[in-house]
């Protein structure tokens, strides 16, 4: 656990009136409110202890591990919801192309999912991968989707609506007003639906593959590549050419493709590469992963969480207990049947971005830092992608200089290295804001018994100073692990504040006054009733 805190009343809404009950009751008890989704968040954007905390998942869900949802039966049904879980379809923007789509703050992205996938109509551009999250918890943090075409899942937002300080029902659809409203983490009020603009669906064709560590992600040396992942090529006479062809593949999809993304886990000799484009035409499309796909990745996910949690697996060395999670990992992902295989998976856009299903069954930690992607030197207008394999292999190279190191010869990463290539952000608070040439957005997971430990606080530090290293605005993910780490030798909360977000701050605060003075509250008032400490320290001081 990263943050512990005890509410003086926990509710769980299922109507707008409802939410404005709640905030009328903070009103009369002065009690501060903030709201959670589920899970998947390691920072101090929760309640506080002794106040008010909304949950827009019910209890006995958020407290059933290992969670059903994924592989429960049915479709979800309008007539069944209540207010908070509707989803309605508007008009269309783009006759054809794109589509505004109402979406209650509870639904959670498996319902929306089997909602899209059934009408097959219209899906979000990009999202996590996720299922087990409701809409609201991902929007309000600012988080990512994949693809050096698509920005944060907030930049599709078009209207939000709210219950603000006084227990009154708002909207905010002005296009400057909604760069702060869309991504204000709980601070504007209690975010009751959003109104998101979808893309026409379309099918991804998805060709994952294992390949060897040296040409999934090249280095940018032959010699970055530690001794124990060196295989019979690195070697041979053609060694350079065949690094120089991978490296032509690998800056190709990272600029093309609809969605990319790489996982290498811990001490594993191959890389996974998932990316892919998508077609209108639905011709040879199947249901992917399949339902026994499904169930197989949630027992996975299941087990994981279990073995993580047994006291002899905490008692075995670092080393084997990441040997151990990773294969079975790596073993997870398609090709299921035979690694060097090469197949093809037509399916619904919304399962690609799904792909995995289950995984908050397992719990880790996670560090991860949305790095820019600097200009070319010989054509500034396109990205110069070695920063991407820098920032790979040096973590890579850290992973096995620590396992040379003391008699334990394991890494505190004892699960994977993941990261995408994605856009920037029109969003005032996020993290990909400014970077017109893409984002990196690469993250380092563990196990939890990295941290009992006390390797992980100590390896986190030394990637957060390797990625910071690069020049550019790295900052980190709002909602992952970032608060004990320094950043350029600056204390986390000093470094957001007055670097990071040294401009961003006064605008997003000016955005949010400016939408006071048309609803009737000030930014105090918002302070007083939806913050934190936290968000005291870095917006409103």
């Amino acid at each position: 656990m990263t943050v512990q805190n005890q509410p003086k009343f926990t509710f769980l809404p299922t109507t707008v009136r409802g939410v404005q009950n709640i905030v009328l009751f903070a009103i009369e008890h002065n009690y501060r409110l903030r709201c959670a989704g589920y899970r998947h968040s390691w920072s101090s954007i929760f309640s506080q202890d002794n106040e008010i905390f909304i949950s827009l998942v019910n209890l006995e869900t958020v407290t059933t591990l290992p969670d059903p949802m994924s592989i429960r039966p049915g479709e979800y049904d309008p007539t069944k919801v209540p207010e908070l879980k509707t989803i309605d379809l508007k008009e269309e923007t783009v006759p054809g192309k794109k589509c505004l789509c109402r979406v209650g703050a509870a639904v959670t992205n498996e319902e929306f999912r089997r909602w899209s996938v059934a009408s097959k109509a219209w899906a979000f551009p990009a999202d996590v991968i996720l299922v087990e999250v409701t809409i609201g918890g991902v929007n309000g943090p600012i988080c990512h989707g994949a693809g050096i075409a698509h920005k944060t899942l907030s930049d599709y937002v078009r209207r939000i609506e709210y219950i603000d300080c006084n227990g009154k029902f708002q909207i905010v659809d002005d296009s400057k007003q909604i760069k702060a409203a869309a991504g204000a983490f709980g601070l504007l009020g209690v975010v009751t639906h959003i109104t998101f603009e979808l893309d026409a669906m379309t099918y991804a064709v998805m060709q994952p593959l294992k390949e060897d560590v040296g040409f999934g992600v090249p280095p940018l040396s032959k010699s970055d590549i530690p001794v124990a992942l060196r295989s019979d090529w690195y070697d041979a006479p053609d060694a350079a050419e065949r690094i120089a062809y991978a490296t032509a593949a690998f800056e190709k999809r990272a600029s093309n493709d609809y969605y990319s993304e790489w996982f290498w886990f811990t001490y594993q000799r191959k890389v996974w590469t998932n990316t892919f484009n998508t077609t209108p035409d639905p011709t040879g499309a199947i249901n992917y992963p399949d339902d026994a796909n499904i169930f197989l990745q949630w027992i996975q996910g299941w087990l994981g969480g279990v073995i993580t949690g047994v006291p002899f697996f905490n008692a075995i060395p670092g080393y084997w207990q990441a040997q151990l999670i990773a294969s079975l990992g790596m073993a997870a992902l398609p090709p299921t049947l035979g690694e060097s295989n090469t197949p093809t998976y037509k399916t619904l856009l919304p399962n690609a971005l799904h792909f995995r299903r289950g995984v908050q069954n397992m719990r880790v930690r996670d560090l991860e830092l949305q790095i820019p992607l600097p200009p070319r030197k010989d054509d500034p207008t396109k990205p110069d992608f070695s920063i991407v394999q820098r920032a790979w292999w040096d973590v890579i190279k850290l992973v096995y200089a620590d396992a040379e190191t003391g008699s334990d010869p394991s890494s505190a990463m004892r699960l994977t290295l993941e990261m995408r290539v994605m856009g920037g952000s029109d969003m005032l608070m996020a993290p990909q804001k400014g970077n017109d040439l893409g984002t990196l957005s690469i993250e380092v997971l563990t196990l939890p018994d990295a941290v009992s430990d006390d390797e992980w606080q100590v390896f986190a530090q030394k990637v957060v100073d390797l990625w910071m290293s690069y020049g550019g605005n790295v900052r980190p993910h709002w909602a992952k692990e970032w608060e004990q780490f320094s950043f350029k030798g600056i204390e986390a909360r000093k470094y957001m504040k007055e670097v990071a977000y040294k401009d961003q701050i006064p605008e997003f605060r000016d955005a949010l006054m400016r939408i006071g003075e048309r609803d009737g509250w000030t930014v105090e008032e918002l302070r007083r009733r939806f913050s934190n400490e936290l968000w005291d320290k870095i917006v409103f001081e």
